[in-house]
């Protein structure tokens, strides 16, 4: 029997009010960009930073903390010191190979919270006495993750016990049947099947019970319009927000607003400054969520759906028609960060991308909802992409797997303000309005996979084909390539 306890907060770093949905991200390493940027965000700080708090709890924490483990978790079963591999692509520097913290510093890690980094090696120390086993993360590197899983896994002996994957490769063996399902493995007690406060399931095109990401309260991975303000205020222009909450930023008043903050600076006679600019897959992710639309989030291709043409009809006026989007460079740094050089007002971004350039542009970019389109009602934002863990066929006694990684992940016991300081994340806003808006847009994001399984390229296509080339019009690219998508949904088909 699972027996929950609820370990006393020592410090509230949490905002007041609504926090967001979960990302899994896998931040405070060096070899993470993106996304997974934020996901230690309970390790803030530095060593000198932390120096003090870790001497006040530091007994503490090691006193408590087998007792926590135990009483938190499940019945233990002696696995006769087997060694969980859990395979990742960076180094980790918590398992059965680190002591202590001066170990971690001989083997050229280190961590930016003293107490969290003690509290995770403690978790493993207690899993260790508790299960008679060892635990062991493994760099398997980019390439090298990706062939374990190719050869290890499809011939049933995987190298590791537990995956970390991108979902570009981690679909595959799910599709294949190669991953256990978490229903036949998870206790019905568990984390996972239950509250979900340590690890929440991946919604794969309508199934869940395959992968699993790390739960977090902070939308780390979330997208948001974003905007010069400093532009805007200049011309006369009222707060998109401000608009937004009168019902009144829609597509039409952002075409508005795009074509007003279309200039020519410098009176050459040629545009340098373009109302709208990011890179294409955020574009494309961004408007299709303003108007409802989804590409590839069920067994149906959604490429083709009336709302999703919409978006790219929209993409296509701001771009060949009204022509106040920048045009598309083909450079994704370029297009990307065009809103942090002031060559664009308004684009697409996410919270590392706001987080890194905010020192490389001196006015301030705030967030707004998106522009509602036609079809939209402001209800959705663009799918969050995390990592996520899975469990292969071949793995011996999963069920003693899991309850082992869950207990040690949960190395908070239950008490999230260690794991999910916002700091991070909050750094990248201007003031706490942003950072409840920024809450509140993470809370209202779609499963839109078509960037993690669109291999043959057939959103792209669309794109490029219209807006880029002019090669065709919307209506017949989607035409030719809507059955492209749906075939590479069909050999994704998840039982």
């Amino acid at each position: 029997m699972r027996r929950k306890t609820v370990g006393n907060k020592v410090v509230s770093v949490l905002l007041a009010g609504a926090l967001a949905a979960s990302l899994a991200a896998c931040g405070g390493n060096t070899a993470n960009t993106g996304a997974d940027a934020g996901n230690n965000a309970a390790d803030a700080g530095t060593k000198e930073d932390t120096k003090s708090a870790e001497t006040e709890t530091a007994a503490d924490t090691e006193e408590s903390s087998d007792a926590a483990v135990a009483d938190s978790g499940y019945e233990a079963k002696d696995l006769g010191g087997r060694t969980i591999k859990i395979g990742l692509w960076w180094d980790e520097y918590w398992d059965s190979n680190y002591q202590s913290l001066d170990d971690i510093e001989a083997a050229g890690g280190s961590w930016t919270n003293e107490e969290t980094m003690q509290m995770k090696l403690d978790a493993v120390r207690a899993v260790e006495e508790k299960w008679n086993c060892k635990i062991e993360w493994v760099n398997l590197g980019w390439d090298g993750i990706i062939d374990s899983i190719n050869t290890s896994v499809t011939a049933g002996t995987p190298d590791c016990d537990i995956y970390l994957t991108d979902l570009q490769f981690g679909i595959s063996p799910v599709a294949n049947g190669y991953v256990q399902k978490i229903s036949d493995y998870a206790p019905a007690d568990s984390d996972i099947l239950t509250d979900g406060t340590v690890f929440t399931r991946q919604n794969l095109l309508g199934n869940d019970d395959y992968l699993f990401h790390e739960s977090t309260t902070i939308p780390s991975g979330a997208m948001y319009m974003t905007y010069n303000a400093a532009m805007i205020d200049s011309l006369g222009l009222e707060a998109p927000e401000s608009l937004a909450e009168k019902g009144e930023w829609t597509w039409d008043k952002f075409a508005e607003y795009a074509k007003a903050c279309t200039q020519d600076t410098d009176g050459d006679g040629n545009m340098d400054v373009y109302g709208y600019g990011s890179a294409w897959t955020l574009t494309v992710q961004g408007f299709c969520a303003s108007n409802n639309a989804t590409i590839a989030d069920s067994s149906t291709e959604g490429l083709s759906d009336p709302k999703t043409v919409e978006a790219f009809n929209f993409i296509d006026q701001l771009y060949n028609v009204d022509k106040s989007a920048r045009p598309y460079q083909d450079d994704w740094n370029n297009d990307l960060l065009a809103f942090s050089s002031g060559k664009v007002a308004f684009a697409f971004a996410q919270p590392w991308i706001l987080i890194q350039e905010i020192d490389n542009h001196d006015f301030d970019m705030r967030i707004c909802p998106a522009p509602v389109g036609p079809s939209g009602d402001g209800s959705m934002t663009p799918a969050m992409i995390t990592n996520n863990y899975m469990i292969p066929v071949g793995v011996e006694d999963a069920t003693s797997v899991y309850c082992v990684f869950e207990e040690m992940m949960n190395w908070y016991h239950d008490d999230i303000s260690y794991r999910d300081d916002p700091e991070w994340f909050e750094s990248g806003f201007v003031d706490e309005d942003q950072v409840t808006l920024a809450n509140k847009l993470g809370a209202l994001a779609n499963n839109d996979l078509w960037n993690s399984i669109d291999s043959e390229g057939a959103v792209s296509k669309v794109f490029y084909g219209d807006v880029v080339n002019g090669d065709s019009t919307v209506s017949q690219a989607i035409e030719s390539n809507k059955q492209i998508l749906q075939d590479e949904i069909d050999t994704l088909k998840i039982q």
